[in-house]
């Protein structure tokens, strides 16, 4: 601890020096003024200020030097040179920077936990502690703050005797070097989930000289049953994957195949991944290996706090009510600010990156007219609670039974409540209300809770400060959020116009989705056949006959193209604005249809089924004989007919490549290119491109078409096949990486999609429609949006624009 030296030296203090004095501190001698100077004197390189005494106006003392990394050191005169021993005093941030542990050397050299504190480096911070301080009722800034503390913790005699008689000061908290960088997450990476379990237990059992944080491994990973999880796994895949944004591990697993029981045994090893994962980011080795531990006891302490700590989102996500939405202008139109576009994304982006120890699933609905959010959770059970805990009243270790689990889980449930609502209101600052369902799988049932907006910023917000921080066994949350229960659920009832499929909607789109889709009302997006259409039931049976009266179903085929054709071109010609006839095989291909149409002011009329059907067996009949010359025509006549369809631009590749025509296939399937959107078709065309590039000599273009061929589907293993054969053709080993084989699609124009223009179109009408109302469009345009960009929040979107 610092001491008041008996003979202080005194400084000049320059008029231009920049200062800052404290109000007066519990235990400060009477007539004296403390506080903080920078800017004129010499300081470390990573220095904040010095903490000094005023003498009078152009005199002062020198007390500390504080960093601004989060330490202070006792000094008497300005210093150079960074201080090399250990701090009197300190706080280390959590691994987020919002909230951390106040640290204060005890008698020996060693800094151990004093309190808790919230805030950031860049903002305000305020001391958290069971007892009221001088510090726990002010919020200030980083050096103010920082001052104060030492001086009333490590100066004034009157508050020094108190520091060491509070209950969290007997664990020392430092991260020691280790002999050896230990890397116990690289076994989830190497192995098979149960199997990496196994491993990590077993190689710390291996040796007598483990560390802190490798005991608290073993400890954590010791309470799953590794057995039962490979059970689970022989019956369906379970895959463990990293999500950068959110900042946890994450299980993926097919929820059908198995019960609410075994999912939450699964979520159980999910939540002790996180757990270690976060305490190795508190200790700075998230993504690499430890080099420093401190002990099992200070593992089990960050453990606690990253579960106690879960109300810090609360401030944080009110505080980003005011920001940007990154997704407010996902393409060339922006969104509607506080529309339903707006708020979804808002809301979603929310969720997704709060990065839990615990699994969160949810779903939600936004009503607009009332400025209501309703979300619903899946709550985690006991399971996912710690087993045991280092107890520093008691000094050692404690068990939790499943009861005091499930009571822990219960906290930690209504604390997530908080957080979500939280999430909810800043979505938009004229959100009225929440409703937050807390949906128990096990038990099938649920319980939900209700706030206005008023009552959550008076009353809830502050009760969230209070929480953070504070242990789970208090059960605030619980019996606070007792009082807010109510019998309504996530799912209301909503406007039918709002779900409504094409067909029955016959709402005028506004002016920006008749310019960008090519059409004047909802119903003309229609893309679906009606069930009992007699033009489909003639083709039924025509294809039904094909196989054994090939010629008659020819005759039938030609006449039902015929005359559906004049029924086309007769509505076209009858109308008072250019028309023109295409067929789509799904609504999303009527989305994008405006991306290869010239002319802005023609309206598209959807093609009868029956013609698209009847002129592709036909293609197909002709194919089947070897007439390729004579399917030929009728297959152009097809991708005219339907230039979305993958099918169309499948059947004219087929066609051109039997008559060798590779040109031809390079040219077709680049335009197929443009506007592909599923998988399984963008790897069919890149694999026949591929193979017409190499046929016509271009290696270098080939290699990069079989390399972008999509994993996972029909056609990868044949182009993997084709692939190997053109390296070693070429003197290669080496398969070039996906970038620059993009990079040499893209240089020799062929689009590798989603091309910009697909993308921009679809993100146009997805926020368009959504803001518009017209939900049945707007989420399958999410969903495509979603399978494009591979972000989790579309997902979320996607849902609760469902019925």
């Amino acid at each position: 601890m610092a001491e008041q030296a008996s003979e202080t030296q005194v400084y000049k203090l320059s008029v231009l020096a920049q200062r800052q004095h404290l109000p007066s501190l519990p235990g400060q001698e009477e007539g004296t003024t403390y506080g903080v100077v920078w800017s004129s004197f010499p300081m470390p390189a990573h220095g904040s200020c010095y903490v000094v005494k005023f003498n009078n106006a152009r005199s002062i003392s020198f007390l500390a030097y504080i960093d601004d990394q989060g330490a202070v050191f006792p000094v008497d005169q300005p210093i150079t040179l960074a201080p090399a021993a250990c701090p009197d005093f300190a706080v280390t941030p959590d691994e987020r920077g919002y909230s951390g542990t106040v640290l204060i050397r005890g008698e020996g050299a060693s800094l151990q936990p004093l309190s808790k504190y919230r805030g950031s480096f860049k903002g305000t911070m305020r001391e958290v502690s069971d007892s009221e301080t001088w510090n726990t009722s002010r919020s200030l800034t980083y050096r103010p703050f920082m001052a104060s503390m030492y001086l009333r913790y490590c100066v004034f005699d009157s508050e020094r005797r108190n520091v060491g008689k509070g209950p969290s000061i007997s664990i020392d908290m430092r991260a020691y070097p280790l002999d050896e960088p230990v890397d116990i997450m690289g076994a989830f990476s190497r192995l098979p989930l149960p199997d990496a379990i196994d491993a990590v237990v077993y190689q710390i059992g291996e040796h007598d000289r483990s560390s802190g944080i490798e005991r608290f491994a073993r400890r954590v990973f010791g309470e799953i049953d590794v057995d039962f999880l490979r059970t689970l796994m022989q019956r369906s895949s379970i895959a463990l994957a990293y999500i950068e944004r959110m900042d946890a591990y994450y299980i993926n697993f097919d929820h059908t195949a198995f019960s609410a029981g075994e999912a939450d045994a699964i979520f159980a090893v999910e939540a002790a991944i996180n757990r270690l994962h976060r305490v190795l980011g508190m200790l700075g080795f998230a993504h690499c290996a430890a080099s420093a531990s401190p002990s099992e006891e200070a593992c089990s302490a960050y453990d606690q706090a990253a579960f106690s700590g879960i109300t810090s989102w609360v401030k944080r996500l009110m505080d980003d009510a005011i920001s940007a939405n990154a997704w407010i202008q996902p393409g060339h139109i922006a969104a509607r600010p506080g529309g339903e576009w707006d708020v979804r994304t808002r809301f979603a982006s929310s969720c997704e990156r709060l990065g839990l120890i615990v699994r969160l699933e949810y779903d939600y609905r936004f009503d607009s007219a009332a400025r209501e959010l309703r979300v619903r959770f899946g709550v985690p059970q006991a399971s996912s609670m710690p087993a045991s805990r280092f107890d520093v009243l008691e000094g050692a270790w404690v068990p939790i039974d499943n009861d005091e689990r499930a009571r822990y889980a219960t906290e930690y449930v209504n604390r997530m409540v908080l957080v979500l609502a939280a999430a909810a209101f800043s979505s938009s600052l004229s959100m009225k209300r929440c409703v937050v369902e807390k949906w128990d799988a096990l038990r099938d049932a649920s319980l939900s809770v209700a706030f206005d907006r008023t009552e959550f910023t008076t009353h809830l917000m502050p009760l969230a400060s209070e929480l953070d921080g504070a242990p789970l066994s208090c059960e605030t949350a619980t019996e606070r959020l007792s009082r807010s229960v109510t019998p309504e659920r996530m799912q209301r009832d909503i406007p039918a116009s709002l779900q409504a499929a094409p067909r029955e909607d016959v709402r005028p789109l506004p002016r920006a989705l008749q310019d960008l889709l090519l059409a004047d009302s909802i119903d003309e997006l229609e893309v679906m056949e009606a069930p009992d259409d007699p033009y489909m039931a003639r083709f039924n049976e025509l294809r039904a006959s094909a196989p054994s009266d090939p010629a008659r179903a020819e005759r039938g085929y030609t006449e039902l193209i015929e005359e559906l054709e004049a029924r086309c071109a007769a509505v076209e010609f009858m109308s008072d604005r250019p028309i023109i006839t295409r067929f789509c095989e799904n609504h999303l291909g009527r989305i994008l249809l405006p991306v290869l149409e010239e002319d802005r002011s023609v309206r598209i009329s959807r093609a009868p089924d029956a013609l698209f059907f009847a002129r592709y067996e036909l293609c197909d009949l002709y194919m089947g004989a070897g007439a390729f010359e004579r399917a030929l025509p009728e297959a152009r006549k097809l991708l005219d007919l339907a230039t979305t369809s993958m099918q169309s631009y499948s059947m004219l590749v087929n066609v051109l490549a039997r008559l060798e025509r590779f040109q031809e296939v390079i040219d077709v399937a680049k335009n197929g290119l443009r506007v592909a959107y599923d998988r399984s078709s963008i790897a069919y065309l890149f694999y026949r491109v591929a193979f017409a590039y190499w046929v016509l000599g271009d290696h270098e273009t080939a290699m990069a078409c079989y390399r972008l061929v999509p994993r996972d589907e029909h056609v990868t293993p044949m182009a993997d096949e084709e692939l190997s054969q053109l390296l070693a053709e070429m003197g290669r080993s080496e398969r070039p990486t996906l970038r620059e084989a993009a990079a040499r699609a893209e240089q020799m124009g062929v689009p590798v999609p989603p091309s910009p223009e697909t993308a921009s179109q679809v993100a146009d009408a997805t926020v368009l429609l959504t803001d518009n109302g017209f939900h049945y469009l707007a989420s399958r345009c999410v969903y495509h949006m979603w399978r494009i960009t591979a972000r989790d929040e579309l997902s979320a979107v996607h849902r609760s624009l469902l019925p």
